[in-house]
């Protein structure tokens, strides 16, 4: 019988009472035919069976035979027939023998014998013996022969048959068969535990034994006497698999994540060497970011690189040295010589002021000893630490004092800065009003100057109460301070992420005098002195409406006290051009002599750095795609520019961020400045990317905003197996006006080395493509940047063959998150997997619960104002534009990502989803971090949605 129907052969003789099995092995007609005598056997019983003395030495020689080979041994199994003394005696003929050879396998067994042993014939001659094969259990079989003549120990014989069965019993195979098998649909395709090789399943085990023999379990070495249950081996190496995978995940999360993040840059020194080659010796230092997950902490860290330059070029680059551990620092900044350092740091409930010179500490106040003020802020909203031309005083942000009233006195006495007091024992429960998410407890900043000289803090009066200040800056020759007051009247909203905020530029002097120098009815933000004190530039915004938007340079001349714009909102751009200001200028942005302002900016789906001349308003592009050979570089972020010496962090999806370093040379001939490489990671990722820019169809325009392209950014692995196609991750931002560049992004890295393509979506609303295109979205959302997503995706699928249209998962934070929850119900059909972090998911319930709640009228096209209040009509709007109407049609398993302390979108939000889901029986998993807030930025928050974010989609997209 053929071998691979044995195995259901002998399940049927099982079943049957009494049971015989009978093997008949090839005789030699030239010796005469032994006496047998065939016996019954009874389950787990065995009876004699006698064998003539002439024929024990070849049944032996079969039997070793057949040990030698399985593939010899299956070639002498007959077919199950009814047998009597009479046909035994008669025996087989050769050629009878070779006729049952031909049928089936066996050919191919023949040619396997001869391969593995040439002095074998196909038909090897010897006498008729039979083999009681009894079978016991499906996990424990039995084989024995008896001789009357001989003992009553198996002869080698029961080993090769025993071992013969066991093997097909337990799927395990010694000797790698040749004969094929019938594919079912679960014989697919397996992961190698050890290697991550793709195998189908039946060869799975020979490649174990082949390649991994040290790993194999002794379970999995099946003894003479004992067959594993095939289902318990699967289970078994599943669980394998799994722990492989898992260990995979963390391992390439690990390596994406942990490369270093430059975060700053400044130039310390300054000399020159050689007078008359002006040879000069340039001092750079930086701070980078660094993941550590082992401790689930972010450590920061300096290095100092040293440049020798000659004229406008940099000649040589001077090794670093070790890295320097930053501890504790909360501020930092050089004094205008370079020769002082201040640094505020906190240490044990304490934040200490720090000066260090060239011969180590110079000066430590401990800040909350002088009793002055509250914490320090270190936030970038308001936060600043500024030394004073004369390097005597220093200037930082911090909260505003608060004495508690005593137990002995329901009144308390102002302080000497006038300072507001508790003045009731029950304002002790008083509802103090913050600036929302990432800046919990920070309600009253005021202006703080340090006098190094008397070791004494003074807090700045003159501010008036209706406004916080922040961002300042001294004013020329040190006689007051610039900076920028935020409106906190009639209350607070939350200020993060958010540039669409009341507030002025103003300038205070040391008598208390404040004097505004903007309009008032707009947001300011990012002063900046120009070197020789007679300008500032700053930028400015609308009030309301979209969070992040296109905004404007304004410039201030100290001198006539007017104010101008030197570059305008761009509404619209032609494809790779200037699109307009959407972040923060740096901290050092000026040329040196005073004429040009250098900043980074999103075009498109790239980030690049331009320029603007002071005089003339004309932009240009320094550094980016077309400019200076970057073209590796999808994003170049400019830390700093000083004394003409421009230093820049440049990354790709693909690259991990590296430092570069070049002089400015006339604006005219910006793409022949020399860069140079000064730091950072050199490492390039093994898999491709590319942008895209997509036209929306008629059926799908903004006929008010007509005419609009939105981006996309598609990350596609290298090396796929053979005839495999990539499962397609879609990710995307939250804001919605925020923005994916060509940058690093651990996350979208990490998920392409483990297989997935990811795309990364820019819909119409995301910042680098015109202050148009993020009009376009207020009142359309849940539809227009729906549509545009899911566009992008079939574009996508349909321009790349190596994707797999059936095997599509979606994510996203924020209203990235509202947005892939909004796929997976609009499309219940297309998407297989979805994973959100703190989603939006019903925009009427979070109207009173998030701190932001301008936005939650803008976003349906409603004008905001502080006195609104919800109508019948707007809570319909908010409501239909929210997922949560679809969520009856979602079919796609959720997995939800909650921060338990989010105060820009409620975790009951997330919540109100997964009880919608579980009411319907659609598969959802809920992770709720109680710590966390909004960003879930935490390094182990960070690696466990991640690691949960993987599973999730590899277990349900197969």
């Amino acid at each position: 019988m053929r071998k691979d129907g044995f195995l259901k052969h002998l399940a049927m003789c099982e079943s049957k009472k009494p049971k015989v099995t009978v093997v008949e092995l090839k005789s030699d007609e030239s010796l005469p035919a032994p006496d047998l005598h065939l016996t019954t056997c009874e389950a787990g019983s065995t009876q004699e069976m006698p064998v003539s003395e002439g024929h024990k030495n070849l049944v032996s020689e079969d039997a070793l035979k057949i040990r030698r080979s399985k593939a010899y041994f299956g070639e002498h199994l007959c077919h199950k027939r009814a047998v009597s003394e009479e046909t035994v005696s008669q025996g087989v003929s050769d050629s009878e023998m070779a006729d049952q050879n031909s049928r089936g396998e066996g050919e191919i067994m023949e040619k396997q014998l001869r391969t593995d042993d040439p002095t074998m014939s196909p038909v090897d001659e010897g006498d008729p013996s039979v083999v009681d094969l009894s079978v016991v259990d499906h996990n424990v079989t039995e084989t024995t022969v008896s001789n009357a003549a001989a003992n009553l120990h198996p002869i080698e014989a029961d080993v090769a048959i025993q071992t013969l069965v066991n093997e097909m019993f337990s799927g395990h195979t010694s000797v790698e068969s040749t004969i094929p098998k019938k594919r079912s649909r679960s014989d697919v395709q397996d992961l190698c535990p050890f290697c991550g090789l793709m195998l189908h399943r039946k060869n799975l085990q020979v490649h174990l034994r082949r390649k991994h023999p040290d790993h194999v379990s002794n379970q999995e070495k099946s003894t003479s006497a004992q067959v594993k249950n095939p289902k318990q081996q699967r289970l078994a190496l599943r669980q394998q698999q799994k722990i492989a995978m898992e260990s995979e995940i963390r391992a390439v999360f690990r390596h994406c994540i942990s490369f270093p993040v430059p975060t700053s840059a400044s130039v310390v020194a300054d000399e020159l060497v050689d007078t008359a080659s002006e040879k000069r010796c340039v001092t750079i230092l930086t701070r980078w970011s660094q993941c550590d997950l082992e401790r689930g902490v972010k450590l920061c860290f300096s290095q100092r690189w040293t440049l020798l330059c000659k004229h406008d070029t940099i000649e040589h680059v001077l090794p670093s040295g070790t890295s320097s551990h930053i501890e504790k620092e909360l501020l930092s900044c050089h004094s205008p010589s370079g020769t002082l350092q201040a640094v505020i740091r906190e240490d044990a409930g304490h934040q200490y002021l720090e000066v260090w010179g060239q011969n180590g500490l110079e000066k430590s106040l401990d800040l909350i000893a002088l009793n002055k003020h509250g914490k320090v802020y270190e936030d970038a909203q308001f936060a600043c630490l500024v030394w004073s031309p004369c390097e005597k005083k220093l200037l930082y942000v911090a909260e505003k004092k608060r004495v508690e009233p005593s137990a002995h006195s329901s009144v308390a006495s102002a302080n000497e800065d006038g300072g507001l007091v508790l003045l009731e024992e029950q304002d002790r429960n008083i509802y103090v009003e913050d600036w929302g998410e990432g800046l919990v407890g920070k309600s009253c900043p005021v202006l703080c100057v340090a006098d190094l000289n008397k070791g004494a803090v003074i807090v700045y009066a003159g501010v008036p109460p209706h406004i916080s200040p922040g961002q300042a800056l001294w004013a020329p020759n040190g006689r007051g301070v610039v900076f920028v007051g935020q409106w906190n009247e009639p209350f607070r909203l939350g200020l993060k992420f958010c540039s669409n905020r009341r507030s002025a530029l103003y300038y205070l002097d040391m008598k208390g005098n404040c004097e505004c120098l903007s309009a008032e009815s707009v947001s300011v933000s990012s002063p900046r002195m120009s070197p020789d004190s007679c300008w500032i530039v700053y930028l400015q915004g609308q009030v309301f409406g979209p969070h992040r938007q296109c905004l404007r340079m304004m410039l201030y001349d100290m001198k006539s006290r007017s104010t101008s714009v030197l570059v305008d909102v761009v509404r619209r751009a032609e494809k790779g051009q200037f699109a307009g200001i959407y972040e923060s200028l740096p901290s050092q942005c000026w040329s040196a002599d005073n004429e040009r302002i250098f900043f980074s900016s999103s075009c498109e789906n790239n980030k690049a750095v331009f320029s603007v001349d002071r005089t003339t308003g004309r932009v240009t592009q320094v550094c980016g795609l077309d400019a200076l050979r970057l073209d590796d570089f999808g994003s170049v972020q400019l830390l700093t520019i000083q004394k003409d010496l421009m230093v820049m962090s440049c990354s790709s999806p693909n690259q991990p961020p590296c430092l570069k370093a070049g002089f400015l040379s006339s604006v005219d001939q910006a793409e022949d400045m020399q860069l140079c490489n000064v730091g950072g990671a050199d490492v390039y990722e093994g898999f491709d990317w590319q942008p895209m820019l997509i036209t929306p169809p008629s059926q799908e325009e903004n006929h008010q905003f007509s005419g609009l392209n939105f981006g996309a950014i598609l990350l596609k692995p290298y090396n796929l197996p053979e005839r495999r196609k990539s499962p397609l991750v879609v990710n995307i931002h939250g804001g919605p006006h925020a923005h994916f560049a060509a940058d690093w992004n651990a996350t979208a890295a990490a998920l392409t080395k483990l297989g997935f393509a990811v795309l990364m979506v820019n819909y119409r609303g995301s910042t680098g493509f015109g202050q148009d295109g993020i009009e376009s979205l207020p009142g359309n959302v849940g539809s227009q940047d729906v549509k545009d997503v899911h566009r992008a995706v079939l574009c996508t699928l349909q321009n790349e063959t190596t994707l797999d249209p059936d095997r599509v998962a979606v994510m996203g934070g924020s209203h990235g998150g509202f947005l892939a929850c909004h796929l997976v119900g609009q499309y219940p059909d297309f998407y297989r997997a979805c994973a959100a972090r703190n989603p939006v998911i019903n925009a009427a319930t979070l109207l009173g619960t998030s701190d932001i709640v301008d936005w939650r009228y803008s976003s349906v096209g409603i004008q905001y104002a502080f006195d609104q209040l919800p109508t019948s009509q707007s809570i319909i709007s908010m409501l239909e534009k929210s997922p949560i109407i679809h969520a009856a049609q979602i079919r796609a398993p959720v997995l939800l990502m909650l921060g338990g302390r989010d105060r820009r979108v409620s975790p009951h939000q997330g919540l109100e989803l997964y009880r919608a889901l579980k009411s319907r029986n659609t598969p959802v998993r809920l992770l709720w971090y109680s710590d966390e807030g909004h960003s879930l930025s935490k390094v182990n928050t960070q690696s466990d949605c991640f690691f949960n974010i993987v599973l999730w989609f590899k277990e349900h997209l197969n």
